[in-house]
């Protein structure tokens, strides 16, 4: 298993099984069908995709720097995972080596799972200006961000957040609110809006915690400025687009022909084969003829 210092923790977003797995040590062969150097341009071939393709920053088991440098030429973006609160605090240069900025790549921030929103929006803020700081050098584009649990206190604590970015580094039109299974964002689109956020709608969580309802508002797609892409699984594993049953197929659909022209469509699936198979599949159904 990665350090725990790296950005990602398998068990974080339901990835199962890496801990007792080869995946466990930095020892494991990274290949796969892909490891030829195939990158998402010649998926697509001559196939149109007008938009920013992103990865996470866990493709191949190692840390952030190994994925980087994994992923330099095959996306255009990287996701960087900053899970766990306590560890993503404890990064350092050597964590985030500042030739990442030549790599051609851009970044954004995915936030941790675990920000203390039942203490303040303050502390949640400070919390994510400080991480911001350690990958300023990579002039982060985005800041992905798992928002309070549903109800009553969560449209308070959003609103209080924005007030807090005011005067930092973070604008709140480059948080990106993301649907989760504790708040699927049904009750917070209008102070998302009033807020100055965007939206990062999930696939896979829409359809697991029947979260469709969402999109009876045609009103969201103008704050959707990013798609997480993955098929849902057991424990909420993230599996390749391949596994999408019929109304996932669907609703991954309905995304493209509402979703922005030049949007982020990160395909967070945290596995090699998994993630270049789900480029594979979007190439399929949804490249376009030039």
């Amino acid at each position: 298993m990665p350090d725990n210092k790296n950005v990602f923790s398998p068990d974080s977003c339901g990835v199962k099984g890496l801990s007792d797995s080869k995946a466990e040590n930095h020892t494991q062969e990274k290949t796969s069908l892909f490891a030829d150097g195939l990158s998402v341009f010649d998926i697509f071939g001559d196939s149109s995709f007008p938009y920013v393709v992103a990865a996470p920053s866990w493709v191949i088991p190692g840390t952030v720097v190994e994925n980087c440098r994994y992923l330099e030429g095959r996306v255009d973006e990287v996701g960087l995972l900053f899970f766990e609160t306590a560890a993503s605090l404890a990064y350092t240069e050597e964590d985030l080596p500042a030739d990442l900025a030549e790599t051609g790549l851009s970044f954004h921030i995915h936030h941790p799972l675990d920000l203390p929103w039942h203490e303040s929006a303050a502390k949640v803020a400070r919390i994510m200006n400080l991480l911001a700081s350690k990958a300023a050098h990579l002039n982060p584009v985005a800041h992905v961000l798992h928002p309070p649990k549903a109800g009553p206190c969560a449209g308070i604590l959003l609103a209080d957040l924005a007030k807090e970015f005011r005067g930092t580094s973070i604008d709140s039109e480059n948080v990106f609110i993301e649907n989760i299974k504790d708040n699927s964002l049904e009750d917070n689109i209008d102070v998302i809006r009033d807020c100055g956020f965007k939206v990062c709608l999930d696939l896979g969580h829409m359809q697991a915690y029947g979260q469709q309802k969402l999109l009876d508002r045609e009103d969201v797609w103008d704050l959707v400025a990013m798609l997480h892409l993955n098929g849902p699984g057991v424990g909420g594993r993230h599996e390749s687009l391949e596994k999408l049953d019929k109304p996932g197929v669907k609703l991954l659909d309905c995304f493209f022909e509402k979703f922005i022209k030049g949007g982020t469509v990160t395909v967070e699936v945290f596995e090699q084969n998994g993630f270049f198979k789900s480029l594979q599949y979007l190439a399929n159904r949804h490249g376009e003829a030039r």
